[in-house]
């Protein structure tokens, strides 16, 4: 299994800016919001999702969005797209749920990223449950990620 550490070396490695953080708790995005004392509207979360092809696609939002998953599944071509469950999401990341980065993962995973988080700085997943970390995705467009206005629910 990956972990911060893993995270910081990955980071390291391909020159990308990054802050990562031990806090309390941050295993959702409520505690790493209080962990921090920042709004939720700062913290982005890497959602893990597999279609009814088999293919695993990682969605990365603001922690305070929920993805219309049939729309997403629509827009990116599958008739439906589940949630993975949590043995899954550390079979395909690598990574704890709670914990997943929007990189650095075990397997090489397509990356859908809101235009929203494109934009600009947040705080995300940071290897597990105790660390967050800090990306300004403007300065990592070349890691491969989907720009997409990803579907969301009022």
């Amino acid at each position: 299994m990956l972990g911060p550490r893993d995270l910081e070396e990955f980071l390291k490695s391909r020159g990308i800016p990054y802050r990562l953080v031990e806090v309390p708790e941050a295993a959702t995005s409520e505690m790493a919001s209080k962990s921090l004392g920042v709004d939720k509207t700062r913290i982005a979360k890497t959602v893990v999702f597999v279609s009814d092809t088999g293919d695993v696609v990682l969605v990365v939002v603001r922690s305070d969005r929920r993805v219309d998953q049939a729309k997403l599944a629509k827009l990116l071509g599958y008739r439906k797209l589940r949630l993975a469950r949590a043995e899954e999401v550390v079979e395909y990341t690598g990574y704890t749920p709670g914990g997943v980065p929007p990189i650095g993962h075990a397997r090489e995973l397509p990356v859908v990223l809101d235009s929203e988080v494109a934009g600009g700085e947040y705080w995300c997943g940071g290897g597990d449950e105790r660390h967050l970390l800090l990306l300004d995705f403007r300065n990592i467009s070349a890691q491969g990620f989907k720009v997409v206005d990803v579907p969301k629910k009022q």
